[in-house]
């Protein structure tokens, strides 16, 4: 992602709806199909930068988790950003060589954690004998 695409990223989406840090963590991974998750090491200092500048405000939920909106000067900041310009996330490409698997591997590994998660043992263990085949399969294409 380029310098800058985490802040604006997240001022574009806390312009759609309040966010816990996890959530912005969370829509940006369904946005770009699994291509990009940030880690909450950059989500969290992201969001206390915008504070500090005074774009957003974070307040205590309910649930004990801090929930970030935007102040009316993050609101006039989405309200001056070209309306044409492509959302930070759509800039998240498939480029370089192998770049066009990113999709497939992301939405593989989706479902292998949910497998793992909540699947029976023996769904659990057919899908590790076809990770197996698979690895396999790979290595004999490079192989040829």
């Amino acid at each position: 992602m380029r310098r800058g695409a985490m802040a604006d990223s997240a001022l574009v989406l806390l312009g759609e709806q309040e966010m816990h840090g996890y959530e912005l963590i969370a829509e940006l991974e369904s946005r770009t199909r699994g291509r990009w998750r940030p880690s909450p090491g950059t989500v969290y200092p992201t969001l206390s930068r915008l504070q500090e500048k005074g774009l957003v405000v974070g307040t205590e939920s309910g649930d004990g988790k801090r929930k970030y909106a935007l102040t009316d000067e993050g609101r006039a900041w989405l309200d001056r950003r070209d309306p044409a310009a492509p959302a930070p996330w759509d800039e998240v490409g498939e480029q370089g060589p192998g770049g066009e698997f990113r999709g497939a591997v992301a939405e593989l590994g989706g479902q292998v954690r949910q497998i793992a998660r909540f699947g029976t043992d023996e769904q659990r263990s057919a899908a590790l004998e076809v990770l197996n085949k698979a690895r396999s399969d790979l290595y004999k294409i490079l192989a040829d």
